[in-house]
């Protein structure tokens, strides 16, 4: 019972996370000194909101079935999703 509690809640997370990243609100997260334009910006953005809501969708099947495979291979879905997001965050800054 508290596993399917604990993974509702991660899917909430990823799932609003996803929103945020997809609608563009995220773009604050990159300064604006870049020269970049604001089309390539959204198109990243819009790839990492896709990937988050894919994972909150894993977590979201986590909560009726959990299989220790399918947990881990949706945990670690989500943080090579978050490791590439922070490593190509950094790059753009």
């Amino acid at each position: 019972m508290l596993l399917s509690v604990l993974f509702f809640i991660f899917s909430l997370l990823l799932i609003y996370a996803a929103y945020f990243f997809y609608t563009g609100k995220a773009v604050v997260l990159l300064p604006n000194t870049s020269k970049e334009i604001p089309s390539k910006k959204m198109t990243f953005f819009k790839l990492y909101g896709a990937l988050f809501f894919i994972g909150g969708l894993g977590s979201l099947i986590l909560v009726f079935f959990h299989p220790n495979w399918l947990a881990f291979s949706v945990l670690l879905f989500v943080m090579l999703t978050m490791l590439f997001f922070i490593f190509n965050l950094n790059k753009r800054m």
